[in-house]
């Protein structure tokens, strides 16, 4: 939540403190509780990481997308092959789950098939889910395994050139894409593009959740335990752009988002009819895999920041 002066008279008045308190009281009840639950082979999966913690470790958290994961691995055997893909998979639909650790299974991927999340609501909010679920992993996968470097990567996200993710944090704790909120000052990365050094971080309670009342999404409660500490202007940061693709059946540039030379489908589980986006990238990539970012950096536009 945020400093008590940063709360108006009126919110005093209504009492929004101590109900921002209470719910974030909630969320760390079922994170807690969440933390608490096991997944049907996590014990091997922890010890043969442990084993390979000198590899960069990359997790993704799918979502009922295994197309997704497909392209994520794909572009990464081709251009970030010294990191090491963990699919962590908490697809609320069976029939995806299944594909998913089949694909995994085929490819030599690790996987880990995650245990439900409590869902104190009937639609439970995306983002808040992907932090539940960002916690888990932290919790249970990367502090007891202790990894050198890990790196949280969305599903439908896709890297276009080599890239040395070890690198990105020789210098630094942490290393992605800088998104600030709407007021008060706090900011965050993004945990769909994120890097750490796990020895400058190990010691942090971190915390991947929202932190609403900072309008700080996903990722946004590290703002108190790390970013805070950190002097954003001596950071590297990856450089986003907006680029664009033609979608073939409208003839119409479709937006899509460039983190350094990691291309974010971005809304791959609805927009566009489904995974439609995503089927178009796909298809734009395996034609030419390396011409795809020449003719998006074409199309660059610079995001504001």
């Amino acid at each position: 939540m945020r400093d008590l002066k940063d709360y108006t008279l009126r919110e005093w008045a209504n009492a929004a403190p101590l109900s921002h308190r209470a719910r974030r009281l909630r969320n760390l009840a079922i994170d807690a509780l969440y933390a608490g639950r096991r997944a049907t082979g996590q014990e091997a999966l922890v010890a043969e990481l442990s084993a390979r913690r000198d590899e960069v470790l990359a997790c993704t958290i799918a979502f009922n997308l295994p197309q997704a994961v497909a392209l994520l691995a794909e572009g990464m055997a081709r251009s970030v092959p010294d990191a090491r893909l963990l699919v962590c998979d908490n697809s609320s639909d069976r029939e995806a789950r299944a594909r998913i650790a089949h694909l995994c299974r085929e490819r030599g991927l690790l996987y880990c098939p995650m245990p439900p999340a409590p869902r104190p609501h009937k639609r439970p909010n995306g983002s808040r889910s992907h932090g539940v679920a960002l916690n888990w992993v932290w919790s249970n996968l990367i502090r007891p395994s202790r990894p050198r470097i890990f790196a949280f990567l969305d599903h439908d996200l896709l890297p276009l050139a080599p890239d040395d993710l070890a690198a990105r944090v020789a210098r630094q704790p942490a290393y992605g894409m800088v998104r600030h909120g709407e007021r008060f000052g706090g900011w965050y990365l993004w945990p769909g593009y994120s890097v750490f050094d796990f020895a400058a971080v190990a010691h942090l309670p971190l915390d991947f959740g929202t932190d609403t009342p900072l309008t700080l999404d996903t990722g946004g409660q590290n703002w108190r335990v790390l970013y805070r500490h950190l002097s954003l202007p001596d950071l590297a940061q990856a450089r986003t752009r907006e680029v664009f693709l033609e979608d073939p059946e409208t003839g119409k540039p479709e937006s899509y988002l460039l983190a350094d030379q990691w291309l974010h489908v971005g809304g791959a589980g609805h927009r566009g009819g489904g995974a439609a986006a995503l089927e178009r990238v796909r298809a734009a990539y395996e034609a030419d895999p390396q011409g795809l970012l020449a003719r998006l950096m074409a199309s660059v536009r610079t995001q504001a920041s």
